[in-house]
């Protein structure tokens, strides 16, 4: 974070006291309609921050990790900003965006990740081919998720350093790219429900990697 504009408010005053004692921090006194004008919601809460991109390569993430989530062209904003904030609550090393699906530093995915993914390492626009290749050379195991696969996660060995693979909303992971996928995995359901949302399956496998390894 850099600069930090915030409209008289006495609501605002201890989060900007900590703001100004950060370095390199500029905290700008402006006017409502200024924080408006800058924002992009329909009710700004008054306060409007700006911060650098946190953007790496595939290779450098993938670099001495342990866990890494893969978003194999998920397109919704909610859902992906949802899966960066589960991402970080299991300390996962970092999460890849790629190609064809949604834009990481847009504001709805920064506003569903609650501020979230700038508390991580990420790979932007990354084909998935080439961030398969790198990471399985790199020494992790790519894991897909796949509502249809026969090993229910829970009996899968997830321990070891991985890449979690998410696909797409409506289509999953690419029917092309399971060669290069070490193993798929299901969350098995006793109910009568054929799939979960992408963010909610996201994450319950990233806490079932989180439980398998004690943490």
């Amino acid at each position: 974070m850099t600069d930090v504009y915030a409209s008289p408010d006495p609501a605002h005053e201890q989060l900007l006291e900590r703001t100004r004692a950060q370095s390199g921090i500029r905290v700008h006194e402006v006017t409502e309609p200024v924080v408006k004008a800058l924002s992009e919601t329909q009710t700004p809460r008054g306060i409007v921050a700006v911060g650098r991109m946190n953007n790496c390569s595939v290779a450098d993430l993938a670099t001495k990790a342990d866990l890494i989530l893969v978003l194999a062209e998920v397109r919704d904003p909610g859902n992906a900003g949802t899966l960066v904030r589960s991402a970080v609550a299991a300390g996962a090393t970092g999460v890849v965006f790629t190609e064809n699906g949604v834009d990481p530093f847009g504001s709805k995915t920064v506003r569903a990740s609650a501020g979230t993914l700038f508390r991580t390492k990420v790979a932007r626009s990354a084909p998935l081919r080439e961030t398969l290749e790198t990471l399985r050379s790199s020494g992790l195991r790519t894991i897909g998720a796949d509502a249809s696969a026969s090993l229910g996660a829970t009996e899968a060995d997830l321990t070891r350093p991985l890449a979690l693979v998410l696909g797409n909303e409506s289509s999953g992971v690419p029917s092309e790219m399971q060669d290069l996928l070490d193993e798929s995995i299901a969350i098995h359901m006793p109910g009568p429900v054929e799939s979960l949302n992408v963010g909610i399956a996201g994450s319950i496998l990233l806490f079932e990697c989180v439980r398998q390894r004690g943490r």
